[in-house]
């Protein structure tokens, strides 16, 4: 796969995580400002095909999370596998790569 269309990839991937965080945040801000308003907040949902299309799509939101997130890992400590790398490489010439 060329570099670039796996740099757009994992770009999207990171936008919709992104997006998926901040509409967590706008969930969390309306629920405790309705129990702010409230004093509680009970959730009832009397279709069951709603409430298990509810459920699937918060497991696949945490799966999808979870995923992103260890590719976030990983993409980190690979990079920082190629730093150490140059600087070692660099040192043994002689030179400070740290410039």
């Amino acid at each position: 796969m060329p570099s670039g269309s796996r740099r757009l990839r994992f770009a999207i991937i990171v936008i919709v995580s992104q997006l998926l965080l901040i509409a967590l945040a706008i969930a969390w801000v309306v629920q405790m400002a309705m129990i702010a308003m409230n004093g509680s907040i009970y959730f009832v949902e009397a279709n069951p095909i709603i409430l298990w299309a509810e459920i699937v799509a918060t497991i696949l939101i945490t799966l999808f999370a979870t995923a992103v997130f260890t590719l976030q890992i990983y993409r980190l400590s690979e990079r920082r596998r190629g730093d150490r790398g140059e600087r070692r490489r660099d040192s043994s010439k002689g030179e400070d790569s740290r410039d």
